[in-house]
């Protein structure tokens, strides 16, 4: 088992990555000086494999399971958990564990936020991209009609149980989906992690724990140093602009996260070649990453002006329109602004790429 400590402003974040974390659970929890969480929350999918066995192991009655998708990912959700921790008699000295991925992770963090005006909660996260991106860094929240966590708050999980052997449950799309987070950390903070993109690797390897570890480290470096996400941490949006528009151009329902993520990675490679930011060998080694994630959903078919309507409701807008981040040779760049017609034109790129 590997362990890092996240320095935060409500105190250390506690990250355990390793094999078999679940089923030792309960002693990893006590040794962590943490109350024993009085509700386990889930989804309809993860529950039933995970979730009720991890709720019977802390003596708990019942797993919750939310609705599972990131439509569900609403505000009612939210209520309805705070109603239930009300009826269940939980205290603001009290904790919650979420297991599943980056959907329940936002969710349960965000609700333990604002219950009581915070409780503690501990993240056991199930998918790769919850694994290396959703359940780290203390960002929650859920969606509106009008766009992608568009309320949440920062409020750091006091724990996270990152059980490697999950993934063997984890559908190969999913895996693949995971991998755009970390390729987006990798060119950020530890190119050399590119090596290790393989989403069709066994789970038994031992890759898989570096793999994650390392994708948490770049975060974690991140974080320490930028929590509330007022400079550095905007990094960590490379390819969300855009991958966040397409999500809700479409309702949730053509893209996984980590697959709009990727499309989002493409269309900054290419404004960013354009504008002379990512030469063409940087820009040929980002792309040849994402080609591993193939086949992704296509962007044809697609109304630009769904896409750019949602682009103007990102949550990183402002008067001067919404600050892009755009890959470099070194890394990245921050703040930039992107025009209508550049959008436009990598839109019409991307959909003609994705029909040949």
């Amino acid at each position: 088992m590997q362990e890092l400590e996240i320095q935060t402003a409500h105190g250390p974040s506690q990250v355990l990555v390793g094999r078999g974390l679940l089923a030792d659970a309960t002693r990893l929890v006590d040794e962590c000086a943490l109350p024993r969480p009085r509700s386990v929350v889930s989804n309809t999918t993860v529950g039933p494999l995970y979730g009720r066995v991890l709720a019977t192991a802390l003596a708990l009655e019942r797993c919750t399971e939310l609705p599972d998708g990131e439509e569900h990912k609403v505000w009612p959700q939210v209520q309805g958990l705070c109603t239930e921790w009300l009826d269940q008699g939980l205290h603001r000295s009290d904790a919650v564990i979420a297991i599943g991925g980056g959907v329940v992770t936002d969710t349960v963090g965000f609700a333990s936020s604002i219950y009581m005006r915070g409780v503690r909660w501990i993240a056991a996260p199930t998918t790769l991209l919850a694994m290396v991106d959703a359940s780290v860094g203390g960002k929650t929240g859920v969606n509106l009609e009008h766009g992608k966590n568009l309320i949440g708050t920062f409020w750091q999980p006091s724990l996270v149980l990152v059980d490697v052997d999950t993934l063997e449950t984890l559908p190969e799309r999913e895996r693949r989906a995971g991998m755009a987070e970390v390729i987006k950390s990798a060119w950020i903070g530890d190119r050399d992690l590119l090596d290790l993109i393989d989403p069709s690797r066994p789970i038994s390897d031992p890759l898989w724990e570096e793999l994650v570890m390392r994708t948490i480290q770049v975060k974690a470096r991140i974080v320490e140093e930028d929590e509330r996400e007022a400079g550095l941490r905007k990094a960590l949006n490379l390819g969300h602009s855009l991958g966040h528009a397409l999500e809700a151009a479409t309702g949730y329902k053509r893209f996984l996260h980590g697959e709009a993520v990727a499309w989002g990675m493409r269309a900054v490679a290419a404004i960013a070649a354009e504008r002379g930011l990512l030469a063409n060998p940087w820009r040929r080694q980002l792309e040849a990453a994402i080609d591993r994630l193939e086949p992704l959903p296509p962007v044809v078919g697609m109304a630009p002006d769904r896409i750019l309507h949602h682009l103007a409701s990102d949550k990183k807008s402002d008067d001067s329109g919404v600050a892009w981040v755009l890959p470099s040779d070194g890394g990245v760049v921050l703040d930039q602004r992107v025009s209508i017609e550049e959008v436009q034109d990598v839109l019409e790129t991307l959909g003609s790429s994705a029909a040949v």
